[in-house]
């Protein structure tokens, strides 16, 4: 199964959306209550548009697209709740994991490695 289709790929690759889709309020409803403590949702608004202001769009690729750990060399991650996510030329790099009943984005890296 590739990260993707994973419940930790499928966390990530709606909090990036919803980002790109300019639904903050949707992304910050992903993440854990430290992060949303950390990033209210301006805060994570002005973060992403940062990153992005430097970001290539290609409209002949997907906009967002969740890279699988085994082509990174490392599918260990998965297991790790780790998500790796381009978004045109710039990336997010998630970490997902069970708070209560809900999968939360625990961990937050903004723009590529």
């Amino acid at each position: 199964m590739k990260t993707k289709d994973m419940p930790h790929g499928i966390v990530a690759f709606n909090f990036a959306e919803a980002l790109l889709k300019g639904e903050f309020d949707r992304a910050h409803d992903l993440l854990s209550p430290d992060l949303k403590h950390e990033y209210p949702v301006a805060h994570l608004k002005s973060s992403f548009e940062q990153m992005m202001s430097i970001a290539d769009e290609f409209p002949d690729v997907p906009a967002v697209e969740v890279m699988d750990n085994t082509e990174l060399r490392n599918p260990s991650m998965d297991g790790e709740g780790w998500a790796y996510v381009a978004i045109w030329t710039e990336a997010v790099t998630v970490t997902v994991k069970p708070l209560g009943q809900e999968l939360l984005i625990t961990e937050l890296i903004w723009g590529r490695p």
